[in-house]
């Protein structure tokens, strides 16, 4: 950024931030909650799926982005800052650093959680110190959600309050048990602005439940492996299954009635929900290849759900991507594929309100 930009409006600079001042926690002080990490033990480094998970090349290595991962608290603090180091970053030209290496933060419980700041740093270098709360506020109770990287690993992450801070418990979710996405680099959080601007952090806050985010970018293929990895997750709410981008109309043939097959082996009443694939700005221009794909997209959806219903599972469900982004599609990507926050905007509020009636008839 030029030096002119910083002299005329210092909300567009960052700020290097001293430990003066503050007592630094890791994310596994009690009191702490960090959601997103089904499988993560206290101490263990920050990762989606088991250490001993035998997947892919490619999703082995984004498995250790932590997009969904939250982190939730209830503190006094003045002023929370958050000190983040990565041994690598992969920098994208398409995608704010603020998403992909930055954390956000938000204020408020339940389904009342409201945006408050994001982390300012350098986004040249791999390790910052930035506020993202105060300094100065009033020193009272109030609940935090702090929300992870999107696309990167922090090998360091601890959290600073201002000295002598009291830390309590969040409040809890209306439901513990975990909503599992599986799916594309759109699941993972491409191309948020900031963390809590994927879609299933916004879904986690209007609907006051935990999110599990396996979002794979372009790795996404509906390979047995993930499947049995998503079986170990304990008791979860539902599985969503949103891959069709990555794994195209072949392997989405070929590999969904497996996949399913292998989450009924432990897990035969809990809800699944199948969604196609979003719109292209191909597809809206009316580019006429993708009309047969739309359409093989959604009769494998269709044929599938109509197989189980008729074998016996009410439990599985469908929902058209095609509709996710509202009456002008056109505005909600930033590459003719990938979300933009309008975008993401648009797919959570109408997916939620599916999820929230499929699991309020659950008995």
């Amino acid at each position: 950024m030029s030096e002119g930009v910083r002299k005329y409006d210092k909300d567009m600079d960052h700020k290097s931030i001293t430990r003066d001042g503050m007592d630094w926690y890791s994310a596994d002080t009690p009191g702490f909650h960090l959601d997103g990490l089904h499988w993560r033990k206290a101490g263990d480094p920050f990762r989606r799926i088991p250490l001993d998970a035998h997947v892919t090349e490619a999703v082995d290595y984004l498995s250790w982005h932590t997009a969904g991962c939250m982190l939730r608290f209830k503190s006094d603090a003045a002023e929370i800052r958050v000190h983040v180091r990565y041994e690598k970053v992969d920098r994208w030209d398409h995608m704010p650093c603020t998403a992909y290496m930055g954390v956000d933060l938000y204020t408020g419980s339940g389904t009342a959680k409201f945006y408050h700041k994001t982390a300012r740093f350098n986004w040249q270098e791999n390790e910052y110190t930035s506020v993202i709360f105060g300094p100065g506020m009033e020193r009272k109770m109030r609940e935090f959600t702090i929300h992870f990287p999107l696309y990167a690993h922090p090998e360091e992450f601890e959290i600073g309050l201002t000295c002598g801070s009291v830390i309590a418990e969040p409040e809890p979710w209306i439901d513990p048990r975990p909503i599992v996405v599986y799916g594309t680099s759109i699941q993972q959080g491409g191309c948020a602005s900031r963390p809590g601007m994927c879609h299933t952090n916004i879904m986690s806050r209007l609907l006051n439940r935990p999110f599990v985010n396996l979002g794979f970018s372009g790795s996404a293929n509906g390979e047995p492996e993930m499947a049995h990895v998503m079986a170990k997750v304990k008791d979860p709410a539902m599985f969503v299954l949103d891959f069709d981008a990555n794994a195209g109309v072949g392997r989405l043939r070929q590999n969904l009635p497996g996949f399913i097959d292998i989450l009924r082996e432990k897990h035969p009443e809990t809800p699944i929900l199948l969604i196609s694939r979003l719109l292209y700005a191909a597809e809206i221009a009316g580019d006429l290849e993708f009309v047969p794909i739309r359409r093989d997209f959604t009769s494998i959806h269709i044929n599938e759900l109509e197989r189980r219903r008729k074998m016996g599972d009410q439990n599985i469900h469908f929902l058209d991507g095609s509709t996710l982004y509202g009456p002008d599609p056109s505005e909600c990507t930033v590459d003719g594929v990938h979300a933009t926050d309008l975008g993401f905007y648009h797919i959570s509020r109408r997916t939620a309100p599916v999820i929230a009636r499929i699991l309020s008839n659950i008995k």
